[in-house]
C-alpha cells in the first residue's frame, strides 16, 4: 500500500500525474545545475508545454482547472522529489494562477459579471502569452506588513521604487508580481501588487545568486528604479496591520514553500532506503546493522507525521476559501487557519532535517561528498525555515502569541 499524499478531485490527479512523470527527468538533470547554481530553463519550458504552469486556471481559459490549493500543492511535492529549487519558483507562480481562479470564481458568485470578464481576460492571456509570474516580495530587513518598496502615482500612471531580494525563478519570469507600500486618496498607507514585465524599463534582474542551498532555484534580486506602470495596486489591505484580508492574501505561500520541504523528505527518504538495499547486495548479512533498522523507523513516523501535517493544513485552506468564496472571514478565523498552515510549515521545515540527516547515515560517508544527491538534499533542507512567509524567526513568535491567546500585531 502507497501511503502518497492522494489528490481529492479528478482534476488534481491529473496534475500529479503530470508532476510525477517529470521528477525523475528533473532529478537527473539538478546535480549538474546544483554544482553551477543556474536555472533549470529548459525542465521550466516542459512544465510550460504540458500545460503544468497554468492547471488552477479554469478549462474554458486553457488551464486543467484544478481549483483544489491541495491537489496543487500535493503536485508541487512529487515535482519537488525530482527538483525542488525549481518547485520552489513554479510554486510562486502557481499562487498567481490560484488566486486569478479564486478572485475569478469568486466574481461569478457574487454576481460580478464585469469583474469576472476581466479577471477571465487575465487568466487567458496568461496561457496564451505562456507567462511566468515570479513574486517580487522578499527585502532586506523585510517588515511584512508594510514593504519598503513604495508605488506613487505619477501624471496617468504609477511610479516603482525599491529592491527585492529571493525572487525565485527570477532568470525564467516574464513578470514579476511586486509587493508594494503606497498611499491612497484619503491619505491611508495601504500595501498591495502591482504585475511588472520583465522586460519594463527600469528592472534589472542581477546576477546575484550564489546560495548554500536550492541552488537551481535562480532566486537572484531584482531593482525596480522608477519603473512606470500604466496600472496600480488596485484596492489592497493596510500597512502595518494584521487583518483577516491580508492573512487571506498570503494564506497559500507558506505551504507553497513547505510543498518543496515535502518533496525533498520524500525524496531523501527512499534515497536512504535505496543505499541499504544496495549495502545488502554487495555485502549480504554483513552490511546490516540495528542503527539502519532504528533509522529507518524514525524516519518512516517523520515522513508520516509530515504528510500528515501537510495535508491537513491544505484541506484546512480549500474549506476556509469555500466557506468564504464571495467575502472575507472575521480575524479570529483567519488567525486560526493561518496559525495551522504556520504550524505545519514549522513542522515540516524541522522534520526534513532530521529525515535527509538519517537518510546521510545510513548511506555512509558516500552522503558527504558534493555529486551525492543526499548532500544536495541536505542543503536544499536547510533553506525552508529562512522563507517567509513565516520564516522561523517570525514564525515562532506568531504562533506561540496565538498558542498563548494573545493577538499577533506584527510579521
Amino acid at each position: 500500500m502507497s501511503y502518497d499524499l492522494q489528490a481529492i478531485t479528478e482534476p488534481g490527479r491529473k496534475l500529479i500525474a503530470v508532476a510525477e512523470s517529470f521528477a525523475p527527468t528533473f532529478f537527473a538533470r539538478v546535480a549538474a545545475h546544483d554544482s553551477a547554481g543556474t536555472f533549470p530553463f529548459e525542465s521550466l519550458r516542459e512544465l510550460q508545454e504540458s500545460g503544468y504552469l497554468y492547471a488552477p486556471i479554469p478549462v474554458e481559459f486553457g488551464g486543467m482547472g484544478v481549483e483544489s490549493v491541495h491537489d496543487v500543492l500535493v503536485a508541487a511535492s512529487r515535482l519537488a522529489r525530482g527538483d525542488a529549487g525549481l518547485t520552489l519558483g513554479v510554486n510562486m507562480h502557481m499562487i498567481m494562477m490560484m488566486t486569478y481562479a479564486q478572485q475569478y470564481r469568486a466574481a461569478l458568485a457574487s454576481g460580478d459579471d464585469a469583474k469576472a470578464t476581466g479577471v477571465g481576460r487575465a487568466m487567458a492571456r496568461a496561457v496564451g502569452d505562456r507567462m511566468v509570474i515570479a513574486a517580487a516580495v522578499s527585502e532586506p530587513d523585510q517588515e511584512l506588513i508594510r514593504p519598503q518598496t513604495t508605488a506613487h502615482p505619477d501624471g496617468d500612471g504609477w511610479v516603482i521604487e525599491g529592491r527585492k531580494i529571493f525572487i525565485s525563478m527570477a532568470p525564467a519570469a516574464t513578470h514579476f508580481s511586486v509587493a508594494v507600500s503606497y498611499v491612497d486618496p484619503v491619505g491611508d498607507e495601504r500595501y498591495g501588487y502591482i504585475v511588472v514585465p520583465a522586460d519594463a524599463p527600469g528592472v534589472t534582474v542581477n546576477d546575484d545568486w550564489d546560495a548554500l542551498g536550492m541552488r537551481d532555484s535562480g532566486s537572484t534580486s531584482v531593482t525596480f528604479n522608477g519603473v512606470r506602470m500604466k496600472r496600480g495596486p488596485g484596492s489592497g489591505v493596510l500597512a502595518g496591520i494584521i487583518s483577516a484580508e491580508h492573512l487571506e492574501m498570503i494564506l497559500t505561500s507558506g505551504p507553497s514553500h513547505a510543498a518543496s520541504a515535502v518533496g525533498v523528505a520524500e525524496a531523501a527518504y527512499e534515497l536512504g532506503i535505496r543505499a541499504f538495499r544496495s549495502k545488502l547486495e554487495k555485502k549480504g548479512e554483513r552490511a546490516f546493522r540495528p542503527t539502519f533498522q532504528h533509522l529507518a523507523a524514525e524516519n518512516s513516523v517523520d515522513l508520516a507525521a509530515i504528510r500528515a501535517i501537510f495535508d491537513r493544513s491544505l484541506r484546512g485552506i480549500d474549506e476556509y476559501q469555500a466557506r468564504h468564496l464571495t467575502g472575507h472571514g472575521d480575524d479570529e478565523e483567519a488567525n486560526a487557519v493561518f496559525s495551522d498552515v504556520q504550524r505545519a510549515k514549522i513542522f515540516i521545515n524541522q522534520a526534513v532535517l532530521r529525515v535527509v540527516d538519517r537518510a546521510m547515515t545510513i548511506a555512509g560517508g558516500a552522503a558527504y561528498t558534493a555529486g551525492n544527491p543526499l548532500a544536495r538534499l541536505y542543503r536544499d533542507a536547510r533553506a525552508g525555515a529562512f522563507m517567509h512567509p513565516l520564516g522561523a524567526n517570525v514564525a515562532y513568535e506568531y504562533v506561540g502569541a496565538e498558542a498563548l491567546g494573545l493577538r499577533p500585531t506584527t510579521l
